[in-house]
């Protein structure tokens, strides 16, 4: 299963993931079948190598989605000095196995790298971005 994304939401992700810089950005990609908006989060953990999504903010947009219809697709979230690959800690903390996991790498920040991948039980696969143009 790939992640597909409405027109501007990868560019939305960037730009939150540039705005928390040097620390990490996070976020969630909700929508039906296509990511159609952004949620940007607050980064509990205030850190440049972790995040933890601020948890009454993460309980109250997950309560929402039940009545609006929309489906969690993505978690997203920034890596300023690392690569856009899962780390040890992305993986053991991965809780939503039906989301996948948009990792934004801000190493060369004029030239953002995005990948995605699915988290399933401890094993990382890696997946497609399809931007809906």
């Amino acid at each position: 299963m790939n992640l597909s994304l409405a027109p501007g939401i990868l560019e939305q992700v960037i730009e939150h993931a540039k705005t928390c810089h040097p620390q990490e950005g996070c976020g969630l990609l909700v929508g039906s079948q296509l990511a159609t908006r952004f949620i940007p989060m607050d980064n509990a953990r205030a850190s440049s190598t972790d995040y933890e999504m601020e948890p009454a903010q993460l309980i109250a947009v997950l309560r929402d989605l039940r009545t609006s219809g929309e489906a969690l697709l993505a978690i997203y979230h920034s890596h300023p000095l690392g690569p856009a690959k899962p780390s040890e800690s992305d993986i053991e903390r991965a809780y939503y196995p039906e989301a996948a996991h948009l990792i934004v790498s801000l190493v060369e920040p004029e030239r953002p790298r995005t990948a995605a991948f699915r988290i399933i039980d401890g094993k990382v696969y890696e997946i497609e971005i399809h931007v809906i143009l």
